[in-house]
């Protein structure tokens, strides 16, 4: 497939700031769960990340969490989670693997899609994810300029 000139992304997951503002208001998961109709695990699951909520949910959520939706959730590029994950001497590795010094590869989850595109070729990153034991399109994703 040819994509033209690349413009990179990360692949990004939902994640959420229930936990906090449900604790905030003195909240339990399961009242929490009772207010807005779903189970204690439901809201288990979305604080620990593992869920995406429904719109319906996500509105019931800004209106007992008092809070508007994009503070509630927001985007997470995966390859931060994955990188605060590794040990030390995995990092040095996974860098070794790509051929970058640990600072740049530490980089990698401190900058936006703008800074991604600027300081990482495709190369590269095909090299980071290999050496993360991943494929390319888990961790970013290429797109043709307009």
């Amino acid at each position: 497939m040819n994509y033209g000139e690349k413009h990179l992304k990360f692949v990004k997951r939902i994640k959420s700031n229930v936990k906090e503002y449900r604790e905030a208001l003195g909240l339990t998961q399961q009242e929490l769960a009772d207010k807005v109709g779903v189970s204690r695990q439901t809201i288990y699951y979305l604080e620990k990340g593992d869920y995406n909520p429904s719109l319906t949910l996500s509105f019931k959520l800004t209106e007992i969490l008092e809070k508007p939706l994009e503070l509630i959730f927001y985007q997470d590029p995966i390859i931060k989670d994955i990188l605060e994950g590794k040990s030390l001497a995995d990092l040095r590795e996974v860098a070794k693997v790509a051929g970058i010094n640990l600072e740049k590869l530490a980089s990698l989850s401190e900058i936006d899609d703008e800074m991604l595109t600027s300081s990482f070729n495709y190369n590269l990153l095909v090299k980071i994810a290999r050496g993360l034991g991943m494929k390319f399109e888990d961790l970013f994703e290429k797109e043709a300029e307009n």
